[in-house]
């Protein structure tokens, strides 16, 4: 598919398919497809860089806000992302208050 990518500008898809034996369909749907993936890396990408600049203390909700500033971001997705590559925020533990009588 990459061949017909570098020869479409002197021969026509149609004829670089006809010549592979490949549907038009297919090509686009391959084309398509790359372009999918390809933002999808760049997504992944891009939230590692957050998650690492941030030194791991924002969760999903913080990352897709400051996403989203740029372009469109689905929450669910960079949610996805943190949870495979374990980027989940790092929370502190709250120092709970003593009650009763202090230990002498």
């Amino acid at each position: 598919m990459e061949i017909i990518e570098k020869l479409k500008e002197q021969v026509t898809v149609q004829e670089l398919c006809a010549i592979l034996n490949v549907p038009r369909s297919t090509y686009y749907r391959w084309r398509q497809e790359s372009k999918r993936i390809q933002g999808a890396y760049q997504l992944e990408k891009s939230v590692g860089e957050l998650c690492k600049a941030n030194k791991y203390r924002y969760g999903y909700r913080k990352i897709t806000a400051i996403l989203r500033q740029d372009r469109v971001v689905n929450h669910k997705a960079v949610q996805r992302i943190m949870q495979k590559y374990g980027w989940q925020c790092r929370v502190k533990v709250k120092k709970r208050k003593q009650t009763g009588q202090p230990h002498f």
